[in-house]
């Protein structure tokens, strides 16, 4: 029979106390019972929640007696660890060992610890601890798939997906939907028991419109890291998404008809089936007949439809597509009629660089917009054709906006979707002039886009090239641009300067950083496209130096020019940033533009320790910068040593006696700093102020009048009234002794049809009607046929569907075409415009339109044109006048309020195209020629008339011929003085020097 536990024990302390009296000293201990732990820490790490983990604690017995493992017992009430004492009795020979197992199931996320105690019977060690630890970690739960995309819904209905949960731990799985738009979406289940794999159906059941995105988060305990399932889908109304929209018709006349179409694009994630079509309007009829189609998911039917012009005017309709998706839906598109349509306007046609030298580079800019109103135009890349390598273009830019190409390379580039809203929205376009060779080069660049009618704009680009150089220079500051210490957090600003002292000129092109340092240094204008340098003449332009951080930069400045042996030119640039004591303000010295008969004030900075211990300033000084032109005024004759806070005043001076812009750097050195600290001094000097106005007197009895005409679809009645204004108008100029001098040009900036006739296909581009001389295309008011002549010119057809006729007016009356007599531009013959204007004769622009101007630059930019085409200060001998739309009327266009502007700012007059007779407006053109110019205004502010000259025809007149009235700042001459037609006027005078600024 097995003795039990107490008589073991009993056993065990009786065989002790024989030992006891058996032996002494170490045989005494040699007997006793020993215990001991084999680890103080048991550590099971990383173990997923819910997952299981199981480690061992020996008792070992290192006595020379055996004992009892009584007991093991957590000490704290730690559910995530089990403590068991391991089978076998719990009797432990010496050399033996006992068992303790503990198990580690994380219940949650993070850190967990216990301890647990061992007790056994042993006289040594009878009982021990040991600390346990764990770190619970997210549960691998298995999702799949990890997206669930619903695509596109309509709204009201539903779609269900499927995702498959895996639960592999013994806790069971919590489901919710979370993120910004949980609403929507629905699963069926909320828990997943332990150990099993389930399906879960989620709906998304969309109740508004717009893209919706949350997330289904899995987690196996409350706080716990969940895996995912991102949800996302899209609600739209209907589905059907149509292009173009609105479906554009042409402008027809009555009783016409015309076809258009659209594209009805299924953008849900269902098949859908058309049941039929209606519109609004009878003038409307559907040519497709689509019933009974089945669309699949991104499918396309296309839909073709007529409309027939009932009344003149817009018209706008309705086209609805009834169609059955999970239920009885349909779509609508409008239908409009008015035109508008987005259409490709492109300014100017041609581009003549003129002459460079072989390796110089220019630029000019062409503007495209929009010219429908109803929509947004796709702007797609640009193509070229002819001598292409000579010439290039830039990216396009809105603005300061530029945006990269993409895709292809020159002569073919394609641009991302660059879309251009109607109205003054515009994209602008750097072409290049860049000949590698020497000659005549031509090419044509074709500017692309969705224009359903017109998707390429051709714009001839003409250039010519002649050898020259090598090219000798000087650039300064030299051997580097230093900027010495600019603080983190600040940027600075200094230049360079580029001077050609020999005797070739110097093509310079591509001016530009080719090392900013990771941005560090950048000119502030922007890299310069280049230009031609002539003898001793120069350009400066600003660097500037912002440091995204402390540290040394190094950097350069470079550009290209014309000497085959170093073509290639560089100028480093050089600067740190690190903290400094010093302070300036302000932080540069801007002297601004400065007269060179004008005094130039000193200017201030204010040098100052911001630091809270004091620093010695040793020197300031001036380095190398673009010129001599500035001088410290207040130099620093001995170190300055600054308390905190403390500072003093540096006053530097401007010579301003070298035309151009000046940059140099003023550096402060502290001898606690490594690096001068830096304040820029910048400034420009301008001519001196001698004012020199010269005129030349028109004529009381001639007027040149260019009609610009609409030969745009709808014009015939418009242009019939025009036509019917003619006799009576030049019966008014002959009994007003104005001698007329008449050209027309039409609106029409591009080729469109054969049907204008002409010769230039609509497209006369400024030249005058007809281009193909079929007869006279410059008429004088009293030729013998003068008034069938203008009629038959008035006669510009009626093609065209873009209006420009800002645009064709400056090319009519601007060089080449007003200075030859042929366009070199183009293959007609004789096509210039040559002998139509007259230096003293007074300027009358007529535009009729029934719509506005399309041309793309602002109207200011005409203005200006026609205010300055008869030199300067003959600004009121050039005017515009319109007959177009003003909104009192319904059988043309809304207000042309391009055209309003340019009419207004130069002092000419507007009347509605739609009233009976134009001849009220006409004769007002005539009445306002025939008087001579007594008053001519300044275009500076004089000092007075001390030193101010009236000359006609070079021999001064005295001063009681003339006075000069303040209020109007113009020389007014007296009666009988009125210099005759044709007679050169100048006036010299001193202009006023303005304050100069105060110092800050």
């Amino acid at each position: 029979m097995r003795m039990g536990l107490r008589g073991r024990v009993f056993a065990l302390a009786l065989l002790a106390t024989t030992g006891v009296a058996c032996h002494e000293g170490d045989q005494t201990r040699a007997v006793q019972a020993t215990a001991v732990l084999d680890v103080d820490v048991l550590d099971f790490g990383e173990v997923p929640v819910g997952e299981w983990r199981e480690k061992e604690v020996r008792i070992r017995n290192v006595g020379y007696v055996p004992f009892f493992a009584l007991d093991a017992l957590k000490l704290g009430d730690n559910p995530s660890y089990e403590v068991e004492l391991g089978e076998g009795g719990g009797r432990v020979e010496p050399g033996d060992s006992h068992l303790v197992k503990v198990r580690f199931h994380p219940l949650k996320e993070g850190s967990t610890e216990d301890r647990v105690r061992v007790t056994t019977d042993a006289n040594q060690g009878a009982e021990g601890q040991v600390r346990v630890v764990g770190l619970g970690t997210p549960t691998p739960i298995g999702v799949y798939p990890p997206l669930l995309d619903y695509e596109t819904l309509e709204v009201e209905s539903d779609r269900t997906l499927d995702v498959t949960v895996t639960n592999p731990v013994d806790l069971p799985l919590t489901l919710v939907v979370q993120g910004d738009n949980p609403d929507p979406f629905t699963p069926d289940t909320i828990t997943i028991p332990p150990f099993s794999s389930q399906k879960v159906s989620t709906k998304y059941l969309p109740r508004t419109l717009g893209s919706m995105g949350a997330r289904l988060e899995v987690r196996s305990c409350e706080g716990c890291t969940p895996s995912v399932v991102d949800l996302k889908g899209n609600s739209v109304a209907n589905a059907f998404a149509f292009d173009p929209a609105p479906v554009p018709f042409d402008q027809i006349p009555v009783h016409e008809r015309t076809e258009s179409f659209t594209h009805a694009r299924n953008i849900t994630w269902r098949p859908v089936t058309i049941s039929k079509l209606v519109t609004s309007d009878r003038a409307f009829v559907p040519l497709s007949k689509p019933e009974g189609s089945v669309v699949q998911p991104g499918e396309t039917v296309e839909v073709k439809m007529e409309f027939a012009a009932r009344f003149s005017g817009p018209n706008v309709g309705d086209l609805t597509v009834h169609y059955a998706s999970d239920k009885d839906r349909q779509s609508q598109v409008i239908l409009d009629a008015r035109g508008g349509r987005p259409t490709l306007a492109v300014t100017p046609v041609a581009l003549d660089f003129g002459e460079l030298p072989v390796g110089g580079k220019v630029e000019k800019v062409i503007r495209i917009t929009n010219a429908g109103s109803n929509g947004n135009l796709r702007f797609t890349g640009v193509r070229a054709d002819g001598s292409s390598t000579q010439f290039s273009v830039d990216v396009p830019t809105r603005g300061t906006q530029r945006y990269a190409w993409s895709g292809g390379t020159w002569p073919t580039l394609d641009a991302d979707a660059l879309t251009i809203a109607p109205g003054n929205d515009a994209l602008e376009l750097k072409v290049y002039f860049e000949p590698k060779a020497e000659g005549s080069w031509q090419a044509t660049l074709f500017v692309r886009s969705d224009d359903m009618f017109n998707p390429e704009r051709a714009i001839v680009l003409t250039g010519r090239a002649r050898a020259s150089g090598p090219c000798v220079y000087e650039l300064l500051p030299q051997p580097a641009m230093d900027f010495g210490n600019v603080v983190p957090g600040r940027g600075a600003v200094l230049g360079f300067y580029f001077r050609n002292p020999g005797r070739a000129e110097c093509a310079v092109k591509d001016i530009h950083i080719s090392n900013d340092a990771g941005g560090a240094f950048f000119m502030p204008g922007g890299k310069l496209t280049g230009g031609v340098v002539v003898y001793d003449t120069a350009f400066s332009a600003m660097v500037a130096f912002r440091p995204p951080a402390a540290g040394s930069y190094s950097g350069e400045l470079k550009l290209t020019v014309n000497n085959p042996a170093y073509p290639t030119v560089t100028l480093p640039l050089k600067g740190v940033s690190r903290a400094s004591c010093l302070v300036a303000t302000p932080s540069f010295v801007d002297f601004g533009p400065i007269r060179y008969d004008c005094a130039a004030a000193p200017r201030k900075t204010y040098v100052s320790n911001r630091c809270s211990e004091p620093i010695t300033v040793s020197d300031a000084s001036i380095g190398n910068g673009t010129s001599n032109q500035f001088t410290l005024l207040t130099p620093l004759d001995s170190p300055r040593t600054l308390a905190p806070g403390a500072g003093f005043e540096l006053e530097v001076g401007y010579a301003r006696n070298v035309h151009g812009q000046h940059y140099s750097p003023l550096y402060l050195r502290a001898d606690s700093e490594a690096d001068p600290f830096l304040v820029p001094l910048l400034a420009e000097t301008n001519h001196e102020g001698i004012q020199v106005d010269r005129y030349t007197q028109g004529t009381d009895s001639q007027l040149d009048v260019l009609f610009v005409v609409s030969n745009t679809t709808t014009m015939a009645p418009y242009q019939s009234r025009l036509k019917a204004a003619i006799p009576d108008w030049l019966r008014t100029a002959k009994d007003h002794g104005v001698d007329v001098r008449v050209g027309v040009t039409s609106t029409g900036l591009v080729a469109r049809g054969q049907q204008c006739g002409g010769g230039a296909n609509g497209g006369e581009a400024g030249r005058l009607f007809p281009v193909n001389g079929t007869h006279p295309r410059v008429v004088s008011g009293t030729a013998a046929n003068a008034t069938a002549d203008i009629q038959e010119n008035l006669d510009v057809g009626l093609c065209h569907n873009l209006v420009q006729g800002l645009e064709t007016m400056r090319a009519a009356l601007s060089a080449p075409l007003s200075e030859q007599v042929d366009d070199p531009r183009t293959a007609q013959p004789n096509d210039g415009n040559a002998g139509f204007t007259r230096a003293a004769a007074r300027m009358a622009v007529v535009v009729l339109a029934d719509e506005d101007d399309n041309s793309g630059f602002s109207p200011d930019s005409y203005i200006q044109f026609l205010q300055t085409l008869k030199g300067t200060g003959m600004s009121h001998r050039s005017q515009l006048y319109a007959l177009v739309p003003d909104g009192s009327c319904s059988t043309a266009g809304n207000e042309a309020d391009r055209f309003v502007s340019v009419a207004r700012g130069t002092g000419g007059q507007v009347e509605s195209i739609c009233r009976s007779d134009y001849r009220p407006l006409l004769e007002s053109v005539i009445q306002r020629a025939g008087a001579l110019q007594a008053d001519f205004p300044l275009t500076a502010d004089p000092t007075g008339t001390a030193e101010m000259t009236v000359r006609v025809q070079g021999q001064v007149l005295p001063g009681s011929q003339w006075t000069y009235d303040a209020a109007r700042n113009s020389v007014i001459f007296n009666a009988g003085s009125v210099p005759t037609p044709g007679q050169a006027v100048e006036v010299r005078y001193r202009s006023v020097c303005k304050a100069p600024p105060s110092t800050p």
